[in-house]
């Protein structure tokens, strides 16, 4: 059975029955002791009223550690952030902030059991099976008016003039994406990137406080930058000593003229927030507009499909690029993050000129290939002549000059079927020793069963 699971790319179905076994264990070994023992006439074969009794005790025991470590965790960890609070805006209700259009968790055209069915099945293709193509960063020289475009994966573009740096929820923790660094570990890059190799940041824009947008050791990393964040961020900024007179907080459509050549604009996405149990949409999220230098940029953050684009695009646009949310989607949780035929149209309704997708290629958070959006999106893209660039990770391209469109991602990742959906044979020959070894231990103890009748 191990074999097959492992064979049909269901490892977790494995670590369940390593769990099983475990337990199993433990509670044989408990019942050696005199531990619920009092009623038992026979400590050598102890009935199952008392293994149920050790294994409950087993599993309290657990649950007691579990609600002790997560509150010791919570209360103490800095990485959690500040505590929510109360704020006067039409967007904030009872409490939480709500999307401006009707947005469910789950979607109804998502089921959770193939949801966890699907999660539950390894796919050598969700995460790249080597490093990706990446160059090293390096400082480019710039005229008056140019505006050069960094991309460092994920949804951290680093935006810069000759005079002014700019970035986007940097992350560029080489651990897991979550509290104790427990989330999903980024992908491997050719040249990794830090804050020490980047110009100096005058400002950096939050679209939200979720771990794979705002991340703890990077933002202590530019606390002499500006930071501009939605409602509800700056407790977070001042948990992790960020002076409060480096951050303002916005709500959507509020706007800021920063310098003469950089105006800028909160405006709304539809998602959700929180870093812990208790604080789903304590804080706001947004989407950001940049006037800088004559060129009109949209940065989406994560946000699902929605009308607001069209008031966006009628009110700030037309952009000359738009960086957008294409990736970690799936019927699920449709509402809260574009499918690629979503980020093509969103780019049509904002009367943006390029899309630079982002939101990809630096963590598996959904179920499609890390690959897919790319690929897609430069498909549909084209199909709408709608022109995607595609830069290279850590390359630099000058917004108005020629737009990078190397197909880097294909020919990276060798996707596999599982091993016995290749070998069909193997899996007749797994088949065969189950069932000889299911014959091996019924049939003797049938036989010594019936020999024990006889004999009475």
């Amino acid at each position: 059975m191990v074999l097959w699971f492992e064979g049909k790319n269901l490892r977790s179905l494995n670590i369940f029955i390593g769990i099983v076994v475990i337990f199993w264990f433990t509670v044989h070994l408990l019942s050696k002791t005199k531990l619920f023992s009092k009623k038992e006439s026979d400590l050598k074969t102890p009935s199952m009223k008392r293994k149920f009794k050790l294994f409950s005790f087993i599993v309290v025991i657990l649950v007691a550690l579990l609600v002790l470590s997560t509150g010791i965790v919570i209360n103490v960890l800095e990485d959690f952030g500040g505590e929510p609070s109360n704020h006067d805006s039409p967007n904030f209700k009872d409490g939480v902030f709500e999307n401006l259009q009707t947005t469910g968790g789950q979607s109804e055209n998502g089921s959770t059991w193939d949801l966890l069915g699907g999660y539950m099945v390894s796919d050598d293709c969700r995460t790249p099976n080597e490093e990706l193509r990446s160059e090293k960063y390096e400082i480019n020289g710039l005229e008056h008016d140019e505006i050069s475009i960094t991309w460092f994966g994920h949804s951290t573009v680093l935006i810069r003039s000759n005079n002014i740096s700019i970035i986007t929820d940097p992350v560029f923790n080489e651990l897991g994406a979550g509290p104790l660094s427990l989330g999903p570990a980024p992908f491997p890059y050719e040249h990794s990137y830090s804050v020490d190799e980047l110009p100096k940041i005058d400002y950096v824009f939050i679209s939200h406080d979720h771990y794979d947008h705002l991340d703890m050791s990077t933002v202590k990393e530019l606390k002499d930058s500006q930071f501009l964040v939605p409602l509800g961020i700056k407790n977070h900024l001042l948990r992790w000593e960020i002076e409060e007179e480096n951050v303002q907080e916005l709500d959507w459509y509020d706007e800021v003229n920063l310098t003469e050549e950089l105006q800028v604009a909160l405006t709304p996405a539809r998602h959700f927030s929180g870093r812990g149990l208790e604080d789903s949409h304590s804080t706001l999220w947004g989407s950001w507009v940049f006037k800088f230098h004559e060129k009109s940029i949209f940065f989406s953050g994560d946000t699902g499909f929605m009308e607001e684009f069209i008031t966006i695009g009628e009110k700030y646009g037309p952009f000359d690029i738009a960086l957008l949310d294409s990736g970690q989607y799936n019927t699920a949780w449709h509402d809260v993050h574009m499918f690629p035929e979503e980020v093509v149209q969103a780019a049509m309704d904002l009367n943006a000129s390029v899309i630079l997708p982002i939101h990809i290629s630096k963590y598996e958070l959904a179920l499609h290939h890390w690959y897919e959006p790319l690929e897609a999106i430069s498909q549909i893209g084209g199909d709408k002549n709608i022109p995607v660039a595609t830069p290279l990770l850590g390359s630099n391209f000058i917004m108005g000059e020629e737009i990078p469109n190397e197909t880097w991602w294909r020919g990276i990742s060798d996707c596999t079927e599982p091993f016995l959906d290749e070998n069909p044979m193997a899996e007749y020959v797994l088949f065969a020793i189950g069932l000889a070894g299911i014959f091996w231990v019924v049939v003797p103890r049938v036989n010594d069963r019936q020999s024990i009748l006889e004999e009475e």
